[in-house]
């Protein structure tokens, strides 16, 4: 808990001094009730991580612009949201003629249950937890998820390693960079 709360306490610093109206537009934390619920409805358990982000801010109401250049930060509700549909549409087998291009360490699928949705875009498009990895990767990584693209990139080796690279590239930049570029170069080979 430790280290997460410290990257969302330089966070929390950087958007009172660049964007306080995106700072308040952070819902409160979850409560343990409402992180038992979500991962009972995914039937997985969410990394330690993950659950002590979600307990300091458990996503973002919407009212302002979202945290991830175009990408809402996800609250327990809005990932059992999209995680849903995904659901109903893997049930369906909708994605069976479909043919990803996953990088080394992501299953070689559309995608499925073990991709948990912790960002969205409005077009379909997702930040995952990936907690069904190849063997050559790690349980808990963060992956890209686009509706539409056969691309699938690890985008960070966990959680706190992707977060930590957000907060890193808000520190290093300013609010215009940050908002509007969506360039965050995610590389999980970088040390």
């Amino acid at each position: 808990m430790k280290t997460v709360k410290l990257l969302w306490g330089r966070m929390e610093n950087w958007l009172k001094k660049y964007a306080p109206e995106v700072l308040e537009d952070l819902n409160p934390g979850a409560t343990e009730s409402e992180i038992l619920e979500l991962e009972v409805a995914l039937g997985i358990k969410l990394p330690e991580s993950f659950k002590d982000s979600l307990r300091i801010h458990n996503g973002q109401s919407g009212e302002s612009q979202w945290l991830v250049a175009g990408w809402e930060l996800l609250s327990t509700h809005r990932i059992l949201d999209e995680w849903t549909v995904w659901k109903e549409l893997y049930d369906k087998k909708s994605f069976e003629e479909w043919r990803p291009e996953p990088q080394v360490g992501i299953a070689n699928v559309w995608w499925q249950p073990a991709w948990i949705p912790i960002t969205y875009n409005g077009c379909g498009d997702h930040h995952c937890l990936d907690l069904a990895p190849t063997n050559e990767a790690n349980k808990g990584q963060i992956i890209s998820m686009w509706h539409d693209s056969e691309e699938r990139e690890i985008l960070g080796k966990s959680y706190k390693e992707w977060f930590a690279h957000l907060v890193q590239t808000f520190e290093a930049n300013d609010s215009e960079y940050v908002f509007e570029s969506g360039d965050f170069e995610f590389n999980a080979n970088k040390d």
